[in-house]
Parts: C-alpha cells; sequence; structure tokens
C-alpha cells in the first residue's frame, strides 16, 4: 500500500492515520491557532492542529486512565 493519503502528504511514521472532521467554536479555533504558532516558532520545527489535537486527546485519554499501554512501556498513542 502506499504510505501517502489523498492529498499526497507522507504519514507520519508507521502509524496509520486518518482524517477526521472537528467542529470548535471560532473563539476556541482562534486559541488553539495562536497555540500552535507560538509552538512552532518556540520549537524551531513544524506544529500543526493535528499535532495539537493528537496531543489533547492523548492527554485526556491518560488522564481518564482509558490509554492502553503497549509492551514496550510506551503509550497507545504515537507521539
Amino acid at each position: 500500500m502506499d504510505n501517502t493519503m489523498a492529498y499526497g502528504r507522507k504519514l507520519k511514521g508507521a502509524t496509520r492515520r486518518v482524517p477526521i472532521t472537528v467542529h470548535a467554536p471560532l473563539d476556541r479555533l482562534d486559541q488553539i491557532d495562536s497555540y500552535v504558532e507560538e509552538r512552532s516558532r518556540e520549537d524551531g520545527k513544524a506544529y500543526s492542529r493535528s499535532d495539537f489535537y493528537e496531543e489533547a486527546a492523548k492527554y485526556y485519554l491518560e488522564y481518564l486512565g482509558k490509554l492502553p499501554e503497549q509492551q514496550d512501556g510506551t503509550t497507545g498513542v504515537p507521539k
């Protein structure tokens, strides 16, 4: 199978990723976009809304105790 999505962007790492739709209030989206820009600038590398939502989901699932652990000791959600 080809390791690109319909948009032609390579998938990150070896994990399977799929596009999703997220409905969010505009004021929250503005806050997220500001954070994403700041993080990209501070880290000196690309950081996207997708990265933000992936981190947020990971932290929330950890908080709920719903994140499965893998054999190697890492969490079930890739960085």
